[in-house]
């Protein structure tokens, strides 16, 4: 099934993000065909009635950074517009208000209706990672990661994609949403990541993905006392990856926090399009 619609969710507090991931998204919505909802909110960051009440100054600075965010809202609002009409995009925008803590929940609904979102993320950004896992767990939908910072020249066409493969069901489920992507590409890779030769039923996933028209190449690459960032980062530069492909948690989350994982590795470091799914 085609991507046709996808959510674009725009941060304002308590960092904007950058205007290239404005044109960047719209850019990839375009070359997909697809309408693109660019959303920001206005955040309510006021405290509760009372608590502040004999401290002023600090009233005052929650009502400045209120201001603020309101201000880059609006701002990112004109941009997305502009950006659009420019790139002749198929889209809609909008400004909500919501509480800093509801922003993850109101994303995943929001993301619940549409078939993709683009989240633009900057390296070790703790908050937006936050958000993003969010959206993740409680959508049921992929997100594709938007690396902001590093833009290591984010192809708007995609030509290679790669599936980092480890026989989980969160993988599985990548492959899946990741499909329409896998179908339209001229390369696909699928690889897994082993401290030891063991099999892993990579072939299968080969002849699966045969059977909808997509032909891939499978391949086994050993560590060798590398973290599993590091042998992502150095695989996708080598073979010069435009769309990474992968399951979201596919241990449990404690391991993944303890002992690091895939997916602590693309959410602090994202080096180029990545789509994730749980």
């Amino acid at each position: 099934m085609p991507i046709k619609d996808i959510f674009f969710p725009m941060i304002s507090y308590p960092v904007s993000i950058l205007p290239v991931a404005v044109e960047k998204a719209i850019g990839l919505a375009v070359g997909l065909r697809a309408q693109i909802l660019g959303l920001t909110f206005e955040i309510n960051i006021r405290s509760p009635a009372g608590v502040f009440a004999d401290l002023p100054e600090i009233g005052e600075e929650l009502d400045d950074a209120q201001a603020k965010s309101a201000v880059a809202a609006r701002d990112l609002v004109a941009l997305f517009s502009h950006e659009a009409t420019r790139q002749n995009a198929i889209s809609e925008h909008s400004v909500e208000q919501c509480m800093p803590a509801e922003l993850s929940l109101r994303l995943a609904e929001h993301a619940k209706f549409r078939d993709l979102t683009i989240f633009p993320l900057r390296e070790a950004d703790q908050h937006g990672r936050g958000i993003v896992e969010g959206i993740i767990f409680e959508s049921g939908r992929p997100v594709l990661l938007l690396p902001e910072t590093t833009m290591r020249e984010l192809p708007l066409t995609i030509n290679h994609v790669a599936v980092a493969w480890d026989n989980s069901r969160a993988a599985t489920r990548a492959v899946a949403d990741g499909l329409p992507f896998l179908q339209i590409a001229k390369q696909n890779s699928i690889f897994t990541v082993v401290d030891e030769e063991r099999p892993l039923p990579g072939t299968a996933l080969c002849d699966h993905l045969a059977r909808h028209g997509v032909d891939a190449t499978f391949a086994t690459i050993r560590s060798n006392g590398r973290s599993i960032g590091s042998v992502l980062e150095t695989y996708v530069v080598e073979h010069q990856i435009d769309l990474l492909i992968m399951g979201a948690y596919g241990h449990p989350r404690f391991r993944e926090f303890f002992l690091g994982g895939a997916t602590k590795s693309a959410l602090l470091r994202p080096i180029t399009w990545t789509l994730l799914s749980h």
